[in-house]
């Protein structure tokens, strides 16, 4: 076994978290997030004056966004341990980790997009901005399938030491509900279920920040654990 590669491809999660931050947060400023509510001028004014860095921010948390495909693979290596041949929740995971890592690049590059001609007139700029909020802040669905998917295989596992015991795989279906409330930001321009709100973003953050957190601790933990044994 190669511990090796798969303790680096878990650290890869922090990884693409710490590029998110710096690109989508700090640079390119995305983050606390504007309102709905913002009309087509007040979208424009929030490009125009900003059109460097945001360029330079999404292209940084595009590159880090592929990281979530190793990070998603270890996962699947890990669970395919627990469920044996024909691992078809391990591969599902997978699939989902790839869907996400999609679900994350097209809203960047309609941001990216808005942020490539500036001069546009307010309306289509606002049209671009929220299609790129809409789907990033609201498709939840391929993500919401890796962490069933880790509490589905990770409560098979009854050996001595499980790679993700009990509490973790309670923990990854409580990410899933509290993710849940993003799907609905289509509803509404305001309020804690917009996609500036409580429900909407903040939660839902924070939630999938602790996920990354969580699950490169037993991941690594896992990996070193396996090695030993297998020595």
């Amino acid at each position: 076994m190669n511990t090796k590669n798969q303790i680096i491809a878990a650290w890869c999660g922090p990884a693409f978290m710490a590029l998110m931050s710096i690109g989508w947060v700090l640079i390119a400023g995305y983050f606390p997030p504007h309102s709905p509510t913002f009309t087509g001028s007040e979208v424009a004014a929030f490009y125009q004056p900003n059109i460097l860095s945001i360029r330079f921010g999404l292209l940084l948390t595009l590159w880090g966004s592929v990281l979530f495909i190793p990070f998603s693979t270890v996962i699947t290596i890990q669970l395919a341990r627990i469920e044996g041949r024909f691992p078809v929740w391990s591969w599902s995971q997978l699939a989902a980790g790839a869907g996400t890592t999609l679900t994350l690049a097209f809203p960047i590059m309609f941001w990216a997009t808005a942020a490539f001609r500036p001069d546009r007139s307010p309306e289509l700029l606002q049209l671009l901005d929220d299609l790129g909020w809409i789907p990033f802040a609201g498709m939840t669905a391929p993500f919401m399938l890796q962490p069933l998917c880790i509490a589905l295989v990770g409560l098979m596992d009854k050996s001595e030491h499980p790679i993700f015991p009990r509490w973790v795989c309670f923990f990854n279906l409580w990410a899933d509900l509290l993710i849940l409330p993003g799907g609905i930001i289509i509803f509404f321009h305001s309020g804690p279920f917009a996609w500036s709100g409580l429900f909407g973003i903040w939660i839902p953050f924070i939630a999938f920040g602790a996920w990354f957190g969580l699950m490169t601790y037993c991941l690594v933990k896992g990996i070193k654990r396996q090695a030993l044994t297998e020595s």
